[in-house]
């Protein structure tokens, strides 16, 4: 009698099994940039390796030559780490489920980045007011958006589906119904941003139910349009930088060094694991030279103490 084996026995191709993971993606509501990335993945790795082969094909060695065929293509360990990172998780998802058999994905390893930020000279320029009695509805509402981005540090999905009435003005709160764990979430908003968020609604107008950043139509912004519009406006104050995202990473590093800690700055980023947000605390040697001699523990023991002099 023939013995039965424990080995998975599945015919299904590599597609079929980015498919079926593809369907889940959709069934558990993930937003459609997520599902975009990993179709991205799945179309790098097809460059590679002929998703039509079995799915049963794809084991460690298989992997680690397509590690070896990223890095021959010179692309930057941050970018490498995220196609292996997104493969995992198709391939973990499909050894979960009984398509594949388990093996072990390691990361490749990287350089861990100091973030790059706006310079304080760089937002001086973007910071200063236009004047309201010459410039466009357009200028304007750009300063408040950058305004906004750096008082946040909140992301782009997030920021552009915002309504005017989820701003709290009485309380001083935003509510947050788009972001990236599906979460909705309340979030302060500092004194400053409230005032200027007062001004800019004098001239937007618009009900609860519009969107706070709106087209000259009224009409909600979309991802392309903020970045264009951000871009437009950064190069025409003099700033050759054009990230959205560098925002972000400027708000938090701000923060960081303005005495905030490490564990509010992970709920104000929204973020899922205080392993991310520590990423922030990577700062370069210019951040770490300021105040320097007021608080090395050094200079701060020898505050009281003279000098003896050398005739």
């Amino acid at each position: 009698m023939k013995k039965i084996n424990m080995n998975i026995s599945n015919d299904i191709s590599i597609e079929e099994g980015y498919n079926s993971f593809l369907n889940n993606c959709k069934a558990r509501n993930y937003s459609k940039y997520t599902i975009i990335f990993y179709k991205n993945i799945i179309h790098n790795f097809s460059i590679f390796y002929n998703t039509d082969n079995k799915l049963c094909t794809i084991d460690k060695q298989k992997i680690d030559e397509y590690g070896a065929y990223i890095r021959d293509k010179n692309l930057s360990d941050e970018t490498a780490s995220t196609y292996i990172r997104g493969l995992r998780t198709i391939l973990y998802y499909l050894m979960k489920n009984g398509k594949l058999d388990y093996f072990e994905i390691k990361l490749p390893k990287t350089e861990e980045k100091i973030k790059e930020v706006y310079s304080d000279q760089e937002l001086k320029l973007l910071l200063k007011k236009p004047d309201l009695k010459k410039c466009s509805f357009a200028e304007y509402r750009n300063w408040i958006l950058v305004n906004y981005l750096f008082g946040t540090g909140q992301r782009l999905n997030t920021v552009i589906n915002i309504k005017i009435g989820d701003i709290d003005f009485e309380n001083g709160i935003v509510k947050l119904k788009v972001t990236k764990g599906k979460r909705q979430t309340l979030l302060p908003l500092s004194s400053e941003l409230l005032h200027l968020l007062k001004e800019y609604l004098q001239f937007r107008k618009g009900k609860d139910n519009d969107y706070l950043f709106c087209n000259s139509t009224g009409q909600q912004m979309s991802r392309g349009c903020i970045t264009g519009a951000i871009k437009s406006y950064n190069k025409s104050r003099g700033v050759d930088r054009t990230s959205i995202h560098l925002f972000r990473h400027t708000y938090a590093k701000k923060y960081l060094m303005n005495g905030g800690d490490v564990f509010r700055l992970q709920k104000l980023m929204c973020h899922k694991s205080i392993e991310t947000t520590k990423g922030y605390l990577n700062l370069n040697i210019g951040d770490l030279e300021q105040d320097y001699d007021k608080l090395n523990p050094l200079d701060t023991m020898a505050e009281n103490k003279k000098h003896i002099k050398l005739k």
